[in-house]
């Protein structure tokens, strides 16, 4: 991760981890790393055919007390190394929702950082 994004205080959440509320998109390999090394249980596949981590008590089935128990695992999903400044799917800015992490609330200067200038518009 680049130097250029300020720190968010992840570990341990302040904010009782309310982006491991979702879950997430996880890759094949990924999937398949997890399955073998945390059980199948852990992981499911859509009907659309993509690999996603479980939610149980509304928190990915990863949180323990609030930390990523999988954080220093080799398949740990791309998605969640790189939230919320970089997509894991296409490797440019993140296009969706950042306000997941409150700490946007806090700062909401984070929002732009990183996002390409608008059309007509020159970035200060």
């Amino acid at each position: 991760m680049s130097d250029a994004y300020p720190p968010l205080p992840c570990f341990p959440c302040p904010h009782g981890s309310a982006c491991c509320a979702y879950g997430v998109t996880v890759s094949e390999e990924e999937a398949e790393g997890l399955r073998a090394r945390h059980g199948e249980d852990k992981i499911y596949r859509t009907r659309w055919g993509e690999w996603r981590t479980r939610i149980r008590n509304r928190r990915c089935v990863f949180l323990v007390k609030n930390v990523c128990a999988i954080h220093d695992d080799p398949n740990y999903p791309a998605v969640c190394r790189h939230f919320p400044w970089t997509d894991a799917e296409t490797g440019g800015p993140y296009e969706f929702d950042q306000t997941i992490c409150p700490e946007f609330a806090l700062h909401p200067e984070y929002v732009q950082i990183g996002r390409p200038p608008r059309a007509g518009l020159s970035r200060r």
